[in-house]
Parts: structure tokens; C-alpha cells; sequence
């Protein structure tokens, strides 16, 4: 798609309306307006229409608690008053009945803009690239009330103007207006807006600032789903784009649903009465948008071992991090409609909450999993009295079974610590680190603690190695800590170390040919919900995911291996709104940057895998794996 949209507000706009309007070369020589808006309206590209740009529309802003000031604040770039004449003045109001002395035009319009334009040095926003359009809705007798408008805007000189200020706010006139051969009435720094229907010609075009339709015109759509006549939508929008315009449709709905689909088709100008919630909707946008380049290969599981009666030998727990199901669903759309993880025919759903609230943190999520009880947030493996409970881990410690734990985030955050420490506050990171050296663990792996970072005599602990980046082989009690480059977002370049440690954790603990619990944490999916960032979550996700297929291989060749993949709790209340899983585009919207009490997988794979089928609460998970092991 050959896109136009701000081509009236640079230097593109005369060679566009010359290709348009005089037969111009801008498309091609033979190229002749009614083609030109062919080619817009039929090569429209879906993927390039969620390129475009957009911006928002303060509708009826007068009824506002604060007139012009909320949607100014609120980045709104078009603000929409409706007026009419009364005594030679400009009054603002939605109908003759509101009318009050104070709410002028000037004072509650021009007058503001103007104070903060010169604060601004002579821009309409603080940021010089953004322009500012406002729209008076003339509500009667627009040949009397014109005049007078046009008095009141040039006392203030250049600021309105912008045939002669690149920086000016421009003002559209909408609602009473002339058509569009009567345009020439009036000074050419006054634009208007256009309708899809009308024709123009060159000094037309020229004084038109954008085009507007009612959206009833077009459909009965009420803003759930996907509208119906998109056709009919893609046309008007095509229109305006054929004459280098932007476009807006009025009778809107306002939610983040409709705000997307008209995004999705192309619409600039996206009509709010809620310009607080719009705002914070595109302001997110760019970070609840995401398209992948190249999907990843899933692995087709053979499903030799899968839900037999054996018991099972090694276990293989894998910890997504605040991976709620519509991360797994975020991501599967952004590969192409399949994960790894979403091969495994065994699915549960676990509930999170924590003892002392519904919402759970890592530590009391993650130690209701590894302990099977519940414990207050913060608490790490420990009940309400401070009393140490035993791991998972510990247990089979206990049964001479091999364990490590393995983190692409701090070795002493939550969810790694609740296998081999207790702790009733999460951040004693030193006391928890010291605690790995009393436990019956083999290994952990993961990020330095920042408190270490800065000891410089830090002796360790007798006994025990302390690595850097690599598990020895060889064998003995060990600490492994990842350097920094290793712990960068995916996003950000880091390598697939998640999945080579797990292998290499897999090969160190199977050295003695004992049973083996390995524990692998993907911690930066949590990271990306807090930061409401898809394109982190996303990536971290099928970077997971990547580790469950070696997961899975592992199990595909023993048949006493069960594997686990779950998460915590849910973080950042991700809700889908959009997506298109053949370019792998997803659009998201985040309801908060927590964590939430959603629901979250739990996928079963290999020896006694039927064991995770159903709905249950987290602290299941712990008693079901020592079921397993029976």
C-alpha cells in the first residue's frame, strides 16, 4: 500500500494534489485520480494498515470537567467544540439550552491554546512534532457565525495560521459550512472539514483539513468483534486517503476493542469521549503490539511414554514466570497458531492464591507448588508460624534422588529459592543464597544477587564451587551464576541459555544414573508483564517454549521422565485483542502491571502425566508429583 496519510502536513501535499487533481506524475504518468484511489482501495495491505499512523479525537470536549485541559494533557492532537452566536459572541455548548455567559469560545478555547502555545516557544505541544487541530462545530447559521469566528481567531496573528507558521494550530470548521466551491469565501489559513461524498477541486482540496463521516452510516456495528460493511469502511477511508487526508469517523464507540478495529482499517482521527482512557491506550499501544518475524519449528511428539502408569524417575519441572494462558495464547498466535508446549495433550488449570490474599506473589506461588501448602506472600517455603516446609525437592533429596535448580534471573529470587531455603521475607537474598549450603540440592544456576556483586572478599561456602556460566561436569556440590549477558532480555540478544543449561543441568545430574528432579525457571516472562510489554513477553515465551522442546525429546526417550510446564500465578492482566496468526501480528491490551488471580496452565507430558488433568489449586501440583514418583 502506497500510504498518504499525513501527506497535507509536509512537503508532499502540493505534488499530491497536483497528481491528484492536474494529471501529475506522482503514481504514474497515465495514472488518473479514479485509479489512484483504485489502487488504495483494492492493494490495501492488512499488515501495513496497522502501520499507520493514528491520533486521537477529543469529541464534544466542552462537556469535559476540564474543557481543552484533560485532552491538551491527554495528548489528544484534534479538539472538537461546538458553538454557536449569541450577542456577537461565540458560545460553547451542545445545544442552545446549555448556554452559559462564561463558556465563550475565547475563554475556554483560544485563549488557553494560545497562553500555551507561547509557553510552549511557539509550538502547540512541548513536543515541536506534534501539531494541534481544533475543530468548531458551527451548531447554526454558519454564514453569520463564520465572520465573526474569523474576527476572533486573527486578533491572535500567525498562532492560527498555518499558511504562514508550519507551527500553527490549525482550525477546521465542521458541523453549519459552506460546500466545498464556497471554501474560497474565506481566508485560506480557515480549513474545513470534508465529507466523502463531496467533490473538489484544487483550492477546494486545499482548505479541506480532513474527512469526517457518521460511522451509522456505514454500520450497526457496536463496537464488539468485528464490524460488518468493512468494505464500505475501507472505501470511505480510501477516499480520503486518494486526496492525501486523514480521516475520522464520529458515533464511535470508546473501548479499547473498537478504538483497535478502526485503527486496523486505516482510520486516523480516533474518535473519544474518554480521552484519559485513549490516551493510555496508544500510549501502550506500541508496547501491546507485537509481529514476529520468522516462527519458530515445533516438535511433533511421538507420544510413545505419554500418561502410561510407570512411575516415574526424573522429573523435569518447568516454570514460565507470571505465564498466564493468554501469554501461552499471545504467543502461539505470534508463531504461527502452535508452541511446543501446546503438542501436550494433558492440560490442567492451577489456581494461584496465596494464603493471606487472592492475588499471589512468586514466593508464595512458587512455594505453594514446591511445598504443597499455602504460605503468606513474601514467605519463601515457610507457613504462617515462620516454620520451614519441605520442598518437593528436599523430599526426594531425601529418597536419594538428584535436584538442581536453574534461573535465567537471580539464583535467590522467589520461585528458585522456595526448592532450597526458607525465608519469611523474599528479599533476604544473602540468608537464602547461605541456606543452598545446608540443603541436600546438587546445583543452582542462575543470576548473581546484586549484594554479592558488590563483595569483594566473598568466600563462599566450604565445600561447594562457585562457577561462572558453566555446570561442571565432574560433579560435586556447586553454585553456578550466569554473567550479565546472560540474563539480558531475549529481545535484547540473550543466547538460548535457558535450554543449554537445562541440558547440561540433565546430563550432570544423570551422571550417577539416579532418579533426578531438575527445576528450570523462565523468570523474564513476570519481567514482561510487569513492564506491560508483549514483544518481551512474547519473546521470552517462546524462548520458554523452545526449552520445553528439548523437554520433551528427553521424555520421548524415557519412559519414566514426566514433564511439567506451569507457571506461579499471571502477570500484567493481558487480554487479546487483535491478532492475525498468518503474519504472526498480536495486539494486546494490559489491564495492570501485577500480578493477577488468573487462571494458569499446567501441561503434563510422559510417565503418569493423567495425574495433572483438571482444575485444581497450585498446592496440588506438589502432592500429584510425589503421587508420580510412587
Amino acid at each position: 500500500m502506497v500510504s498518504l496519510k499525513g501527506a497535507i502536513y509536509n512537503k508532499w501535499s502540493v505534488l499530491l494534489i497536483a497528481a491528484c487533481l492536474c494529471g501529475g506524475p506522482l503514481f504514474s504518468k497515465a495514472q488518473t485520480l479514479n485509479e489512484k484511489f483504485e489502487q488504495l482501495m483494492f492493494n490495501r495491505d492488512k499488515g501495513q494498515l496497522n502501520k499507520s499512523v493514528y491520533a486521537g479525537h477529543s469529541h464534544n470536549d466542552y462537556w469535559q470537567a476540564q474543557p481543552l485541559y484533560t485532552a491538551y494533557y491527554a495528548g489528544m492532537e484534534s479538539i472538537e467544540a461546538d458553538v454557536f452566536l449569541r450577542n456577537g459572541k461565540l458560545m460553547v455548548a451542545h445545544d442552545a439550552k446549555e448556554i452559559k455567559n462564561e463558556r465563550t469560545l475565547n475563554a475556554l478555547y483560544l485563549e488557553p491554546l494560545v497562553a500555551l502555545y507561547r509557553k510552549n516557544g511557539h509550538t502547540a505541544f512541548t513536543d515541536s512534532t506534534k501539531h494541534l487541530q481544533l475543530l468548531i462545530d458551527i451548531k447554526e447559521d454558519y454564514k453569520r457565525l463564520l465572520p465573526i469566528l474569523v474576527k476572533e481567531v486573527e486578533q491572535y496573528g500567525d498562532i492560527f495560521n498555518p499558511i504562514k507558521n508550519p507551527n500553527a494550530i490549525k482550525v477546521i470548521v465542521t458541523g453549519g459550512r459552506p460546500s466545498p466551491e464556497g471554501f474560497k469565501n474565506y481566508p485560506k489559513w480557515l480549513f474545513f472539514d470534508g465529507e466523502v461524498n463531496w467533490t473538489y477541486d484544487a483550492v477546494s482540496l486545499a482548505q479541506t483539513g480532513l474527512i469526517s463521516a457518521d460511522l451509522k452510516d456505514y454500520t450497526d456495528w457496536n463496537g464488539k468483534g468485528l464490524p460488518e460493511n468493512i468494505p464500505a469502511i475501507e472505501k470511505a477511508v480510501a477516499k480520503a486517503d486518494s486526496l492525501g487526508l486523514r480521516f475520522r469517523f464520529y458515533g464511535t464507540h470508546d473501548s479499547p476493542n473498537a478504538w483497535q478495529q478502526l485503527i486496523n482499517q486505516g482510520v486516523y482521527w480516533i474518535n473519544t469521549d474518554q480521552p484519559k482512557s485513549l490516551e493510555l491506550f496508544l500510549d501502550q499501544r506500541a508496547r501491546s503490539s507485537f509481529q514476529l518475524d520468522k516462527p519458530h519449528d515445533v516438535y511433533k511428539p511421538s507420544f510413545q511414554y505419554d500418561a502410561k502408569d510407570r512411575q516415574v524417575k526424573r522429573i523435569l519441572l518447568l516454570v514460565g514466570d507470571g505465564m498466564g494462558l493468554a501469554a501461552v495464547k499471545a504467543a502461539t498466535l505470534a508463531n504461527g497458531g502452535s508452541l511446543n508446549m501446546t503438542q501436550i495433550k494433558t492440560v490442567g488449570l492451577s489456581q494461584t492464591e496465596a494464603l493471606n490474599a487472592d492475588n499471589t506473589d512468586s514466593a508464595a506461588g512458587g512455594s505453594a507448588i514446591a511445598t504443597g501448602q499455602k504460605v503468606n506472600n513474601r514467605a519463601i517455603s515457610v507457613d504462617a508460624h515462620g516454620q520451614g516446609l519441605p520442598s518437593v525437592a528436599a523430599v526426594l533429596a531425601d529418597k536419594g534422588w538428584k535436584t538442581g535448580v536453574i534461573s535465567v534471573g537471580d539464583v535467590t529470587d522467589a520461585t528458585p529459592a522456595v526448592f532450597y531455603a526458607h525465608q519469611q521475607e523474599r528479599n533476604e537474598s544473602e540468608s537464602i543464597l547461605g541456606q543452598f549450603a545446608q540443603s541436600k540440592m546438587d546445583f543452582i544456576l542462575g543470576g548473581k544477587p546484586d549484594w554479592l556483586k558488590k563483595e569483594n572478599n566473598w568466600k563462599g561456602y566450604a565445600g561447594i564451587s562457585v562457577l561462572d556460566n558453566t555446570i561442571d561436569q565432574a560433579g560435586g556440590k556447586q553454585i553456578v551464576f550466569l554473567s550479565d549477558e546472560f540474563l539480558k532480555p531475549v529481545k535484547d540478544g540473550r543466547p538460548a541459555i535457558l535450554t543449554k543449561t537445562m541440558l547440561d543441568g540433565v546430563k550432570f545430574l544423570s551422571r550417577e544414573n539416579k532418579p533426578y528432579f531438575l527445576m528450570a525457571e523462565s523468570a523474564q516472562i513476570d519481567y514482561a508483564g510487569h513492564a506491560n510489554d508483549l514483544k518481551y513477553s512474547i519473546m521470552e515465551t517462546l524462548d520458554f517454549d523452545n526449552t520445553i522442546a528439548e523437554a520433551l525429546r528427553l521424555a520421548d526417550q524415557d519412559p519414566e521422565m514426566l514433564v511439567i510446564v506451569t507457571a506461579d500465578h499471571e502477570t500484567g492482566g493481558l487480554t487479546l485483542l487483535d491478532s492475525d496468526r498468518k503474519s504472526g501480528r498480536v495486539v494486546v491490551n494490559f489491564s495492570s502491571n501485577d500480578h493477577t488471580n488468573a487462571f494458569v496452565p499446567v501441561f503434563a507430558y510422559g510417565a503418569r502425566s493423567f495425574l495433572f488433568q483438571g482444575v485444581y489449586d497450585n498446592t496440588a501440583i506438589f502432592h500429584k508429583l510425589l503421587e508420580a514418583v510412587k
